[in-house]
């Protein structure tokens, strides 16, 4: 409900009571701050990260994680995202880091059929 009454919300007439009350004002432009870059992957950190992983390989719980999504087994993902948990802390952490994980494995798998 709050969506809708975003979208059907118009200016404000200057009536006390209403849908539409409020004073009239004019809106002022948002400033645009640094702090909205926060998060955002630049392509120097992006390619950084992927000359370390490169030259580094995998950690040994993402090895770990890996091997679990290999093995089968009852609900591999499901025992994947519960070790990463236990590793990462964070239901959010866990999920993309399995999502990095499977593609890892899909990527390899087509490296694999490719050679």
């Amino acid at each position: 409900m709050k969506f809708l009454e975003n979208q059907l919300k118009l200016a404000p007439t200057g009536i006390a009571v209403g849908q539409n009350k409020g004073h009239v004002v004019t809106k002022r432009a948002k400033v645009v701050r640094h702090s909205n870059r926060k998060g955002y992957l630049s392509q120097k950190v992006k390619a950084v990260r992927a000359v370390v992983r490169e030259t580094c390989g995998f950690t040994a719980y993402e090895r770990r994680i890996m091997e679990i999504l290999k093995g089968g087994g009852n609900n591999p993902q499901k025992r994947a995202y519960k070790y990463a948990k236990m590793k990462l802390g964070a239901h959010v952490r866990a999920r993309s880091k399995v999502k990095e994980m499977e593609d890892a494995l899909a990527k390899a798998s087509i490296k694999k059929t490719k050679a």
